[in-house]
């Protein structure tokens, strides 16, 4: 156990000597990234309702129209889905935002042929992506 402290003190006189403290780095001074303009969460949020309600397609292709339009992780999860189970064939009204997009986060509600599909917006290196996609079926009448 003696071998402990030793390393830790070696790490920080390591620090120490390139100017670093321990528990820094070089980046824990930079400003965060500013958030993309407002205006441009609208337009995607579109583009991605439409590219999602695409059950005709295949998956492979489906995907690949989503995929630029998620951060990594979203686009990961959305290459399970099978496009075909989306129960929406077309956007049928504009997004409309529940939650304004600012701070760099947004959610907006987008009219499908079956119900709403509802997209979540982030702000990542000073574009908006989508984070989560969700769905309510119409009720018939």
């Amino acid at each position: 156990m003696s071998d402990h402290p030793a390393t830790v003190a070696s790490a920080t006189t390591a620090a120490s000597a390139v100017g670093e403290q321990p528990g820094h780095d070089d980046h824990d001074h930079a400003e965060p990234p500013a958030p993309p303009p407002a205006a441009q969460a609208t337009p995607v949020a579109a583009h991605f309702a439409a590219a999602w309600a695409r059950p005709d397609l295949p998956a492979t292709v489906w995907w690949q129209g989503l995929a630029s339009l998620c951060d990594a992780g979203f686009a990961a999860l959305l290459r399970t889905v099978d496009p075909a189970r989306v129960p929406a064939t077309r956007v049928t009204g504009p997004p409309v935002a529940t939650q304004a997009p600012a701070d760099g986060a947004a959610t907006f509600e987008v009219p499908t042929d079956a119900g709403t599909v509802t997209v979540t917006l982030a702000g990542v290196d000073g574009r908006w992506v989508a984070t989560g996609v969700d769905f309510v079926r119409a009720v018939s009448q």
